[in-house]
């Protein structure tokens, strides 16, 4: 009967925990000068779509101000464009649901950071 009720609590968080990891990675390029922290490099920016393909999460290590985020498709037409201050923690929602060949872009005027969706 314990060995039930185990196997059901480890049942019982692995489904609750599965929403976490529905997000999907985005390899972000190039560069952003920042002063380095540590031996190994890092960018400044991490970036993620959620498994709807409509919602976009950004988290910034560090403060970099204000930065344009900008989203195009595959044919290079722009979906989203907006300033924001860069927080922890941001999350857009796209009126459309992003595809492959989608271009996420961060920029301050000097640095530039770019992945596909």
């Amino acid at each position: 009967m314990k060995a039930f009720r185990k196997i059901g609590c480890v049942l019982l968080i692995a489904t609750l925990s599965f929403p976490c990891f529905a997000k999907k990675r985005i390899n972000l390029k190039g560069t952003w000068n920042t002063a380095p922290k540590s031996i190994i490099p890092k960018q400044p920016i991490q970036a993620w779509v959620e498994d709807n393909n409509k919602d976009l999460l950004l988290e910034f290590s560090t403060n970099l101000g204000t930065v344009e985020i900008t989203v195009t498709n595959s044919i290079g037409e722009v979906m989203y464009k907006q300033s924001v201050e860069a927080k922890p923690s941001i999350v857009i929602s796209l009126e459309e649901e992003v595809r492959d060949g989608d271009l996420v872009l961060v920029t301050d005027g000097e640095n530039v950071i770019y992945g596909s969706l």
